[in-house]
C-alpha cells in the first residue's frame, strides 16, 4: 500500500488520538515549533521536521513501557512514509 502524505493536521489529530493530556499536547506543539524554527535555519523543509516534533511522543502516554517503540509501529500501520516512520 502507497504511504501517505502526512500533513501537520493529520500528525496533530493522530498524536491527539494517543494522548489526552494537555501538557503532554502542549510539549509536542513547543517540539513542532522548535523543530520548525531549527529546520528553517538550516535550510530544512520546516513542514516535515516540524510534523516529526509534533509525533516524536506520539507513544509516550498510551504506552508509556514501549515508548519510543510504538511509535514506529503505529505510522507503519497508518501507511507513513519510511522517511517518518524510522527512528532517526
Amino acid at each position: 500500500m502507497p504511504s501517505i502524505t502526512p500533513t501537520r493536521n493529520i500528525a496533530f489529530e493522530l498524536f491527539k488520538r494517543y494522548n489526552k493530556s494537555e501538557s503532554l499536547i502542549k510539549h509536542a506543539l513547543s517540539v513542532e515549533g522548535v523543530m520548525r524554527y531549527m529546520a528553517k535555519k538550516n535550510g530544512e523543509d520546516e513542514e516535515k521536521w516540524g510534523i516529526i516534533g509534533l509525533i516524536h511522543d506520539l507513544d509516550y502516554e498510551m504506552y508509556p513501557d514501549e515508548h519510543c517503540t510504538m511509535t514506529e509501529k503505529i505510522l507503519r500501520e497508518n501507511n507513513w512514509p519510511e522517511d517518518i516512520s524510522v527512528p532517526y
